[in-house]
């Protein structure tokens, strides 16, 4: 008898084959391989401009098939609705009231203050389970995107100082970037060639498991260098997604965030981006299937958080407004997963809440075989319910947070609560009830006590366990500043909503 062994290693799948009269028979390990994981996340790509998510007219096949054939979270949220802080809590698995960034980082010297150096970071834990992990495009969630983060082992992001932080935003032309640590000009649509390193990072030569996280910078502004194929698809029927007009109870922080006079040329640039993401969703999709690793490997696209286009008649995020909001626009995501039948069941639509800081966890559990949760954060795994299990214990609260302010909410009512500079002060409260048919362009009166008490106490209990003293919102003004703005609001004093 005449036994042949071949093997193949690429990309964490280990292919044994054994030939004997004709019979294969597969390894027995391959039943408890760790999975590839890949993480697309967009950067303000908000929920309502998904087409799998009721967005008709928006044009994500891609995402959509994702979402069709894995399992879609409707219900997701961003833990804090501003790049940086949301970024790094999806790192760390924890609030940005426990690792301390609370604000979008300004890439300067003036401004490091050694943001999550006693965190240890996803990558870092991926890497002692034995994974290949490798960063492309937007980091953000410490000063300096030039330095490669810990555990790593394949580094590619901006050289924002190079020329200014708004090169890397780009959609095309010339950007900077910092590969290793080394500078590399690239011009071009830099969404494809982020794209185009990941996949190579994936043919690199290993018998581990990969990790990557591939994070364009699109659909964030500037509203404009989108290709002009994509952009011709939506300037006719832009109107009928977001029209013009609109206000609400909270004040804008001036020109920038409020509806422009060319809106729908605007908006069909960001609808243009969110189209050239899900092209690159596509070609991973591609890239991991003609490799024939689709069946190892876990597909996750979601974002920093949402994004408002219009809506209350402005442009911009949880910062478009001074104080800012937690629109619903605002602060949920899409996210959807898909990957093989033994770690998914496929054809699922899941409206537990959840955030980046549960998909931290669930990726720990995926790539060490536990679902035990993270003790140090919030984050619980997604395992069960990716299973198909009938979740009936599952958390009917969710909160998020931004500086001084924080958020609650059951589904129906939503807590926005602003802490003031003097501990010893009321906070200031804010309801909205999200069945009311103006939506959240007016606060409303509280709901009824047993509701309001309930709503109060399991903020207050949420955040007295996931927050430090020294990193804690309600203690923001005696923090380092993360940016020249904040800096200039807290010297004023008007983090907190006026009286």
């Amino acid at each position: 008898m005449v036994r042949c062994i071949w093997q193949l290693a690429r990309g964490g799948l280990r292919l044994v084959i054994f030939i004997s009269c004709a019979t294969v028979a597969a390894s027995s390990e391959d039943n408890h391989k760790q999975p590839n994981i890949i993480v697309m996340m967009g950067d303000d790509h908000a929920r309502w401009a998904v087409g799998a998510y009721g967005g008709s007219l928006v044009q994500t096949p891609n995402i959509d098939w994702l979402a069709e054939k894995g399992v879609k979270f409707t219900n997701a949220f961003s833990p804090a609705p501003v790049c940086s802080p949301s970024r790094a809590s999806f790192y760390t698995g924890k609030m940005p009231s426990q690792h301390g960034v609370h604000d979008f980082l300004a890439e300067t010297a003036d401004y490091d203050a050694n943001w999550l150096a006693a965190e240890t970071l996803l990558s870092e834990h991926l890497q002692a389970a034995g994974y290949r992990v490798g960063l492309f495009g937007k980091w953000h969630a410490t000063t300096n995107s030039a330095i490669p983060q810990r555990g790593f082992d394949r580094w590619l992001s901006y050289d924002a100082l190079k020329a200014g932080w708004r090169n890397q935003y780009l959609h095309r032309g010339t950007v900077h970037f910092s590969k290793d640590g080394t500078s590399l000009d690239h011009t071009g649509v830099q969404a494809r060639f982020l794209t185009e390193n990941a996949i190579e990072f994936v043919d690199e030569p290993s018998d581990k498991p990969f990790f990557i996280s591939l994070n364009f910078v699109e659909p964030h502004a500037p509203f404009d260098g989108l290709p002009e194929r994509l952009v011709g698809r939506y300037r006719a029927v832009a109107e009928n997604i977001v029209r013009a007009g609109g206000a609400s109870d909270l004040p804008d922080r001036g020109s920038g965030t409020r509806t422009p006079e060319n809106h729908t040329e605007q908006l069909a640039q960001y609808l243009a981006a969110v189209s050239l993401i899900d092209e690159q969703v596509g070609r991973v999709i591609d890239a991991i299937e003609g490799r024939n690793i689709l069946d190892n490997t876990i597909i996750i696209y979601t974002s920093d958080h949402g994004m408002l286009m219009g809506q209350y008649g402005l442009y911009g995020k949880t910062n478009a407004t001074n104080p800012p909001n937690f629109y619903q626009e605002t602060i949920r995501i899409p996210m959807v997963m898909y990957g093989p039948g033994n770690w998914l069941k496929p054809r699922q639509d899941r409206g537990e809440f959840v955030d980046l800081i549960d998909l931290h966890s669930t990726i720990m559990g995926l790539a060490t075989g536990s679902t035990a949760t993270n003790p140090a954060g919030p984050g619980r795994s997604l395992q069960p319910l990716l299973a198909g299990e009938r979740s009936t214990g599952w958390r009917t609260m969710q909160f998020a947070e931004r500086g001084n302010s924080r958020m609650a909410t059951d589904g129906r009512w939503k807590l926005v609560r602003r802490y003031k500079s003097d501990a010893n002060a009321e906070p200031l409260d804010q309801w909205y009830d999200l069945a009311h048919p103006l939506g959240e362009r007016h606060a409303s009166a509280p709901p009824r006590p047993a509701v309001r008490d309930m709503i109060i106490d399991q903020m207050e209990k949420f955040f007295t366990q996931y927050e430090t003293q020294a990193h804690s919102g309600r203690t923001i003004w005696s923090q380092p500043p993360a940016n020249a703005r904040m800096a200039n609001d807290l010297k004023k004093s008007v983090l907190p909503a006026p009286d």
